[in-house]
């Protein structure tokens, strides 16, 4: 805090004032960061709110993953964090526009959010890594474990499958699409 302080030719008390920590701000360097890379131009110009979650969610895991390993500083810290507002309020536009309750809107974008931050956070966890972390746990279990009291683990884990990739977001994202057509259906006319 004391380099930074003296990199910005403040007093330090002063810094401290406003970031209190080194926590504090990696925080404010990924929120900022992640707001310079989640453009809402894509989300705003789409044709429906389906476009618009899917164009939202793929920004999202992008903007993130841009961060590296400052994407671990990105936190909800209330319902609707300043590092998106911008594409947040296209997005619920588009939901408007299609008629969802503004309760179901908001626990939709929520969703959808903590959906695409859980994803990036999956990504990067796996990155670099010689087998991908979920795969690995469960094989270390089953090995300390009896493996057929659990069949359909040890299937599941031989099939391979990638939850960290693209199939795995777009997946959720359809998902996530489902769900919330469900949602607008079920509303009372």
């Amino acid at each position: 805090m004391q380099r930074l302080a003296a990199a910005l030719n403040v007093d330090r008390k002063a810094l401290n004032y406003y970031v209190k920590d080194r926590q504090a701000l990696l925080t404010i360097l990924a929120h900022k960061a992640f707001a310079d890379q989640f453009s809402p131009d894509a989300v705003r110009a789409a044709e429906d709110w389906r476009a618009a979650s899917r164009i939202y969610a793929r920004r999202f895991v992008e903007s993130a993953l841009s961060l590296g390993t400052l994407s671990e500083h990105l936190w909800f810290e209330e319902p609707l964090t300043t590092w998106s507002l911008e594409a947040s309020e296209s997005l619920f536009a588009r939901f408007f526009e299609a008629g969802f309750a503004d309760e179901a809107a908001v626990r939709l974008v929520t969703m959808l959010s903590t959906l695409c931050l859980g994803h990036a956070r999956d990504v990067m966890q796996a990155e670099g890594a010689d087998e991908r972390p979920r795969p690995r746990a469960l094989r270390e279990a089953l090995e300390r474990l009896d493996a057929s009291k659990f069949a359909n683990l040890v299937r599941i884990l031989n099939h391979g499958y990638d939850t960290y990739g693209d199939e795995q977001i777009a997946f959720s994202i359809d998902v996530f699409i489902t769900g919330a057509q469900a949602v607008l259906d079920a509303r009372p006319a």
